[in-house]
């Protein structure tokens, strides 16, 4: 069994990270904390030999944080979680000790897998490969936003951009969008998710009487709303993820 101690403030995340590890019998998470300022203490009470964190907990500062756990006995491995792409502070994070990083939103089964990975020992790795996979998939993700004709200059089109591309890769988000989807959006910009829906209900209906009309039919078809003809908002993101899964393979 592996003990694994969770630093992230994004209690949606940890929630689906405990729920994978339940089902998958191997993993145990061991605590779960949402600000670091006891990380310290309480790895070395709960002898985690696996601590997942997030960059920049809040509370303290990520990378005193990550020095620290990696410098201070018990020294377990350490992963770390980041939504900016800022690579020079990803690899300021290996540099200090981290065994792994990831970029949000990544599929829950790789990162148990590199859990298991690294139970015992292992080099240092940043996500390269994945990384440059995901970067993919957005660029894909943009591409078709642009073809439908969504405005690029509103906020709601940087929002479909991160709605489509956590579908992506959990696909069980479209049943939570309310509840999860637009929260999870609404911390990355600082903004609540009553306005993440505004936005992207506005780009949404721009995007539907100005936009690219041969290529908003091919793409949505039955799914326009025959009193309003729009989609919904998760009608229209998960349409989206589904072509973007087909083109890209992403299961």
């Amino acid at each position: 069994m592996i003990r694994v101690l969770m630093i992230d403030s994004d209690r949606t995340f940890c929630e689906r990270v405990s729920e994978e590890a339940r089902l998958a019998g191997d993993i145990d998470i061991v605590a779960v904390l949402h600000d670091g300022r006891e990380a310290v203490p309480k790895v070395r009470r709960s002898g985690a030999q696996l601590v997942l964190m997030e960059l920049e907990p809040p509370g303290v500062d990520g990378f005193e944080l990550l020095q620290r756990l990696c410098s201070e006995p018990p020294r377990p491995k350490i992963f770390v979680t980041a939504y900016a792409s800022d690579e020079s502070e990803l690899a300021r994070a290996v540099s200090l000790g981290a065994h792994y990083c990831i970029i949000k939103p990544f599929d829950i089964a790789t990162l148990l897998r590199r859990m298991r990975q690294f139970a015992g020992s292992g080099p240092a790795l940043l996500a390269a490969g994945e990384e440059a996979r995901r970067r993919e998939v957005l660029r894909v993700v943009a591409e078709r936003l642009n073809r439908l004709g969504v405005p690029g200059h509103f906020k709601g089109y940087q929002y479909l951009l991160d709605a489509v591309l956590m579908v992506v890769y959990d696909r069980t988000l479209l049943h939570t969008v309310t509840k999860d989807l637009y929260p999870s959006i609404a911390r990355r910009h600082n903004t609540s998710p009553e306005r993440v829906e505004r936005a992207i209900r506005n780009a949404v209906e721009v995007t539907m009487t100005r936009g690219n009309l041969e290529e908003i039919q091919r793409v949505f078809g039955y799914l326009v709303d025959s009193g309003k003809g729009k989609p919904s908002n998760s009608s229209f993101i998960g349409r989206l993820a589904d072509q973007v899964c087909i083109e890209m393979r992403v299961s």
